[in-house]
């Protein structure tokens, strides 16, 4: 029997199922999407990503906040990066391989040439524009998330240190809706004060999708109760499922580019803000195909792109075409979670105690 550690890991009782339900959810849609838009609209998947993140990593910063033990940043920032480079930067240097063996002669244009290679590698091609290279365009979120890890853990270190303990929780409350305004705001300037008009890929016009998920992570620390209750998961998922629905009909039927350029992406992470608070208590272990799912949602979001103009180049049939392409990709993502994921993750508690031994020592006496 194929010893997976996805088996182990899932059946842990103090992860919750419900973020792993709707992690689950979020990259099924965006791998169809990506192949040929298979699935309209399957991009919001994006969305809920960031929800998610702003959800989990606000989580490890509430921790170190509530327990007055002091935030060290570079700490926190090297713990997630070995999470996200191992595979990140695997995935750049043997996807490009991958897409040079495919597409030299074909699509040129999918191989990030050696001189454009650095805004992928140092997380800041969010913000440069073409030239494109669509098979790795892709990691624009990453870049948004790599900024997310910077500037979440200084606003908790700022709080931190010049908040009253008092009043830090309430401090902390209004910074996140600020920062979800903030989001917004900067989509609306995004639009008519520049002249690409682009909201999309850029961190600051994100930055609120992930600070709802910081929301989040705070309801359920300091409201844990009302999220709870019956009536809450009924009106809270409900209410969410409606303007998501809503939102979407209005895309579809409407096509306006003002409302695809700042009203859809900012709708869209409030609903399923609204979805996840209401189904966070709710048990869903039993849905044990989506959750194996999202155990490998990483490294499946970072290569099923490279494959996609390949398989629909040599099969013609949309539905095999498909299908093999979510069979290939999927493997491709449990290798690399295995292989490289997995193995740095196995590492990291070792090598960061030994990096901040002195500094912990220091403390302690």
């Amino acid at each position: 029997m194929l010893k997976l550690k996805a088996f182990q890991v899932l059946k842990d009782p103090n992860r919750n199922s419900s973020v792993d339900f709707f992690r689950g959810i979020a990259i099924i849609c965006v791998v169809i999407f990506h192949f040929n838009r298979f699935l309209p609209l399957g991009n919001l998947g994006v969305d809920l990503f960031f929800v998610i993140s702003g959800l989990l990593v606000g989580g490890l910063l509430t921790k170190n906040l509530e327990s007055d033990k002091k935030i060290n940043f570079l700490k926190f920032f090297l713990q997630r990066g070995f999470k996200i480079w191992p595979s990140f930067y695997a995935f750049i240097v043997f996807g490009s391989l991958i897409a040079f063996g495919f597409y030299r002669n074909s699509h040129p244009e999918q191989i990030i040439p050696f001189w454009d290679m650095k805004r992928y590698l140092f997380f800041y091609q969010n913000y440069t524009g073409g030239p494109f290279h669509w098979s790795f365009d892709h990691v624009w979120s990453l870049c948004v998330e790599e900024h997310f890890y910077i500037l979440l853990p200084i606003l908790f270190i700022l709080i931190q240190t010049f908040a009253n303990k008092k009043h830090k929780v309430n401090v902390i409350f209004i910074s996140v809706i600020l920062t979800i305004i903030a989001g917004i705001f900067f989509k609306f300037c995004s639009y008519y004060f520049t002249n690409s008009k682009d909201t999309y890929a850029g961190t600051h016009n994100r930055i609120d999708a992930l600070a709802w998920g910081v929301l989040l992570n705070l309801m359920v620390i300091y409201c844990g109760k009302i999220l709870q209750s019956s009536v809450y998961k009924f009106l809270s998922f409900s209410l969410g499922l409606l303007i998501l629905v809503g939102t979407i009909y209005f895309t579809v039927s409407f096509n306006s580019v003002l409302f695809g350029k700042i009203y859809l992406h900012s709708i869209v992470p409030f609903s399923f803000f609204l979805m996840m608070s209401g189904l966070y208590y709710v048990d869903f272990s039993r849905f044990k195909v989506i959750r194996f799912i999202a155990y490998y949602s990483y490294n499946w979001y970072l290569w099923h792109p490279v494959f996609v103009i390949f398989i629909s180049t040599y099969i013609k049939n949309p539905i095999g075409a498909l299908i093999t392409y979510l069979l290939i990709t999927f493997t491709v993502a449990i290798f690399f979670t295995v292989m490289v994921e997995e193995v740095f993750l196995k590492r990291r508690k070792k090598i960061l105690s030994r990096l901040f031994k002195v500094q912990t020592q220091q403390v302690v006496t």
